[in-house]
């Protein structure tokens, strides 16, 4: 709606998980290397967590994309072990939707076939487990581990990335925690890096100079506590009310009127 107005290509701040719209920052390129290192060399899981609308999903598939091969992402681990290995399966390839009723063997035989062929090419499969916090059951921990264990020649065929907020340190059993090859915390953004994510997205939108003053920079930081998720919806609308009152970039009080817009306190009262 607002992209003319501001001579960009197309909105700077929309939600997506594309690793095309990833900005390079210190803490988050810092937290992709160290995973890459010990998921590429064969030492054990890895574990990314973070507050809600910290990036952790983005960042996990800027990982995949750095590691390249085949990679399976599973959005929502909470289910019993057979539907996960199921949808493992489909995922990678091998398994068909229209199996009716898949046992844990014919899952599990499945996809250790799979690993063990990439193994031979070469190629370890990523799986990214997402919402990890949600896994209730620890008969699917159990399973993720026995997933570890399948080795056609020497190390694991499959890299194990866990990601979620910061409870599933909680949920972890042992078997698995005392496995993993890093535990990455992905934190909210510094002053510095709110800045040239802000105006990182909006170069990669079309911009030709920057659209937010440093001091209205500082105050998106403090309103969305340097969370990604809430800098973006903020930073959307702001612009949208800077558009909306003919504004040739928002201000301190489209920022202001933003917060209290997406505050959900406010929008209860």
């Amino acid at each position: 709606m607002y992209e003319a107005h501001f001579g960009l290509s197309h909105r700077p701040f929309g939600e997506t998980v594309d690793p095309a719209t990833y900005v390079a920052l210190a803490s988050r390129d810092a937290v992709v290397r160290r995973l890459r290192y010990g998921l590429e060399h064969a030492q054990g899981p890895g574990l990314l967590f973070g507050p809600p609308g910290s990036g952790k999903t983005l960042v996990a598939r800027v990982l995949a994309r750095e590691i390249g091969g085949k990679s399976a992402h599973l959005a929502f681990p909470a289910m019993p072990a057979a539907d996960l290995l199921a949808y493992l399966a489909e995922e990678l390839g091998v398994g068909t939707e229209s199996s009716r009723n898949p046992t844990v063997a014919s899952s599990l035989r499945q996809i250790r076939e799979c690993l063990a062929d990439s193994a031979r090419r070469g190629e370890p499969i990523l799986l990214i487990v997402d919402e990890a916090h949600l896994i209730e059951d620890r008969a699917t921990f159990e399973i993720l581990r026995a997933l570890l264990n399948i080795a056609t020649s020497g190390p694991p065929d499959l890299m194990l990335l866990l990601v979620g907020a910061p409870e599933v340190l909680l949920e972890l059993p042992s078997s698995l925690a005392d496995r993993l090859t890093a535990r990455c915390l992905l934190g909210p953004l510094t002053e510095s890096e709110t800045d040239s994510y802000v105006n990182g997205r909006l170069t990669a939108a079309g911009a030709r100079s920057p659209l937010f003053t440093p001091e209205v920079l500082s105050a998106l930081l403090r309103a969305s506590d340097g969370l990604p998720r809430r800098l973006n919806r903020l930073a959307d609308m702001a612009m949208l009310i800077a558009y909306a009152e003919g504004l040739p970039r928002p201000d301190m009080r489209a920022v202001n009127i933003a917060s209290r817009e997406l505050d959900p306190e406010t929008i209860a009262a």
